[in-house]
């Protein structure tokens, strides 16, 4: 059997590749690719001449088998995403758990996150910090998710694209969320942008046509007003004997609680 190296790439700027990436890339026999042509274009930055496979959300699958016989047959492999650490938002979480079944040797090359560039230019908390991926688009998921940010307990990093900015921080102003934001854009690149405020005056700062590139969003933890040591279960009988709306009684019960709204009203919606 041979190695698998989960290898973190730069996330802009080409100055960032580590001695070891170098090293990994140029002995390993594959080289697996979110994107092939920005793998070859790093690859040809580094004057390497490497087979490179694709391996990206829609085929991951089907890739697992193909790979494991790879690394059963003594290939060596790695794993990059278009930029940043695989795996985090990106392809790879099922690979890697086949791998360990079959044990195989797993090494991580570390290099350049967005994460924690993000976080450590916030000026937030860095003691305790929470990752939820890219914003949730529709439905469901994007209500929980809003709806958690009233109380945040950690600062959160998330990401979200240049079209959807915009209608996400109009979101934090219908949910009448006031925490601080950071806006990262082409973080280590020539147009590395900052953007801080709240939601309201980073939407008179910023224009829609302008916003281009990768997005991190940080956001700080909330400052949660003075609570009341509430029994839940029996706050939601007491005013359920009246002829109140459950959704306001678990706006009710949220404002003056640390539970969220919908935490409250799937406890209620059906009573």
């Amino acid at each position: 059997m041979s190695t698998f190296y989960i290898c973190a790439t730069p996330i802009g700027n080409l100055d960032d590749i580590s001695k070891r990436l170098i090293e990994t890339l140029t002995n390993v026999d594959v080289i697996y690719a979110e994107d092939t042509r920005r793998a070859n274009k790093l690859l040809n930055h580094l004057g390497i001449n490497k087979t490179v496979s694709s391996y990206f959300l829609g085929n991951e699958n089907k890739k697992i088998d193909e790979i494991l016989d790879l690394l059963e047959g003594g290939t060596s492999i790695a794993l990059i995403s278009d930029a940043g650490t695989p795996l985090v938002s990106d392809p790879g979480q099922e690979l890697v758990k086949v791998l360990i079944e079959n044990n195989i040797e797993i090494i991580s090359i570390p290099g350049p996150s967005s994460i924690l560039v993000a976080l450590t230019m916030s000026g937030f908390d860095t003691d305790k910090f929470e990752f939820h991926g890219f914003i949730p688009k529709s439905g469901k998921n994007r209500e929980v998710f809003f709806d958690s940010l009233k109380s945040l307990k950690n600062t959160l990093i998330c990401f979200t694209s240049p079209k959807r900015l915009i209608k996400d921080l109009n979101e934090f102003l219908n949910y009448e969320i006031e925490n601080e934001l950071v806006i990262c854009r082409e973080m280590t690149k020539k147009f590395e942008t900052i953007y801080r405020g709240n939601a309201a005056s980073l939407l008179s700062q910023l224009n829609e046509k302008e916003i281009k590139g990768e997005l991190t969003v940080v956001v700080s933890k909330t400052d949660l007003p003075k609570t009341l040591n509430i029994d839940l279960e029996k706050a939601i009988d007491s005013l359920l004997q009246f002829d109140i709306p459950k959704r306001e009684i678990a706006k009710i019960l949220s404002s003056v609680s640390t539970f969220g709204v919908n935490e409250i009203y799937e406890k209620i919606k059906d009573s």
